[in-house]
């Protein structure tokens, strides 16, 4: 099973360094290469140090001027990668933001191996309970050699809504096949908290992240 994390952000910084020491603690570690995409040409050049923090042998660090926004440039940044063709060796690509750390992967890793051989294209999670439309875009999961098109392109320079709006339309325009993972047991992200689930933590609050990682003593 041939796995990428892709890790797309802007301004972060120690937040790698934070992520690959969660990251080094995890089965997911021995099994998953790592593609950071950065959209600011400007980022301190520190964001290098850190991207060899990483104890992957194959390892990619894009940083790019090609940025449409705080809404599009997400959105940007994964229709980049399947354009440049970089997704379709993997069977899977984990989307995540910097600040979405995986504290603990056992039930991840169960449903990687549970949808392997399905033909499940994007697996996907909840975080707001009242808004059907809302397929998260901070954390998700996805099987480039089941994605025959760039979903994200059409309307990627026009769409007004917000970004997980945009991912559900497109979703649903092409009719692709997803199915949800349970992420929060009440499918709300608020309070910030590590998931019952998956066990993501979503966290802008880098002392807690330290303090958690001290305890964990990595």
């Amino acid at each position: 099973m041939k796995v990428l994390l892709f890790i797309t952000g802007h301004r972060q910084l120690e937040e790698y360094n934070y992520f690959s020491r969660f990251l080094k603690r995890l089965k997911l570690n021995a099994i998953c290469d790592i593609f950071i995409h950065c959209n600011n040409p400007d980022i301190h050049s520190s964001i290098v140090n850190y991207y060899q923090n990483f104890s992957q042998q194959n390892k990619k660090l894009f940083i790019t001027s090609i940025n449409a926004g705080y809404r599009v440039g997400p959105v940007e940044a994964i229709s980049e990668g399947i354009e440049l063709g970089i997704f379709k060796d993997y069977d899977y690509v984990i989307r995540l933001n910097p600040d979405v750390f995986i504290v603990d992967d056992n039930y991840l890793t169960q449903v990687l191996a549970e949808n392997l051989n399905n033909d499940v294209v994007f697996l996907l999670n909840k975080s707001v309970p009242h808004d059907p439309k809302f397929f998260s875009f901070d954390f998700f999961i996805f099987k480039p050699k089941l994605l025959t098109k760039n979903i994200f392109l059409d309307e990627l320079y026009s769409f007004t809504e917000i970004t997980e709006h945009y991912f559900y339309n497109m979703i649903m325009k092409y009719n692709i096949k997803y199915i949800f993972v349970k992420r929060f047991n009440n499918d709300t992200w608020e309070p910030r908290r590590i998931d019952e689930n998956l066990h993501l933590w979503h966290e802008h609050d880098l002392n807690k992240v330290q303090g958690l990682l001290h305890y964990l003593k990595v």
